[in-house]
């Protein structure tokens, strides 16, 4: 019998609507992943073989899209400790791969995000993808250490904060704005902006330059 409503779509966008799923349910099984895409159970199957195939693909697209939004945030411009704050903002308008990259149980994982990278670089490689994700996924150099190295050299970012331990700061502070905000409502926007501006300001008191 045919599922009602049933969509027809094409592997990328099943991965996109399986992520968002996931986010929301990351233990869906295949028939409860298929019910809230909207598509048969057998599609997925088609595409993905098994559940696993589908979770790592979502996953990989995860890292992607963190990888894209650091660079969309234009890690290279301005004062390095401005660039992180952009870095900051742009990362909180992906939640569902936030919630997939700090959950218990993780998809989003260094796995992952090296796989995307891989990908990214094969894209570039061909005609059809040259360009098309080239740098955007986060590989082998940390865009955090590097915009924090910057950020000491430019006198914003102080130079006595081990650049390792300040990108896991960052890092882990965007997690517990997000955590956070999901606690108190991932929907709701004034508790968004409110998370953001706290994981703003939590980053720029303890890693602003007294002389910034």
């Amino acid at each position: 019998m045919p599922v009602q409503g049933m969509r027809r779509l094409g592997r990328e966008a099943l991965v996109s609507e399986a992520l968002t799923c996931l986010a929301a349910n990351p233990q869906a099984s295949m028939i409860e992943l298929s019910q809230s895409i909207g598509v048969g159970r057998t599609t997925l199957y088609r595409h993905f073989g098994d559940r696993e195939a589908l979770v790592a693909a979502a996953g990989r697209l995860g890292a992607r899209r963190f990888g894209e939004a650091v660079m969309k945030a234009r890690p290279g411009e301005g004062a390095g400790l401005a660039a992180l704050e952009r870095i900051c903002a742009e990362l909180f308008t992906l939640p569902d791969v936030l919630t997939l990259l700090f959950a218990d149980s993780p998809i989003i994982t260094d796995e992952t995000f090296a796989e995307a990278a891989a990908e990214s670089r094969t894209d570039a490689d061909s005609p059809a993808g040259a360009g098309s994700l080239a740098g955007a996924a986060v590989d082998e150099d940390d865009p955090l250490e590097a915009v924090i190295a910057r950020g000491q050299a430019d006198g914003s970012i102080d130079e006595g904060v081990p650049i390792g331990w300040a990108a896991a700061f960052v890092y882990l502070t965007i997690g517990s704005g997000h955590l956070y905000s999901v606690s108190v409502g991932v929907d709701d926007p004034t508790a968004r902006a409110q998370s953001l501006e706290l994981t703003v300001r939590a980053v720029r008191k303890t890693l602003a330059s007294s002389e910034g």
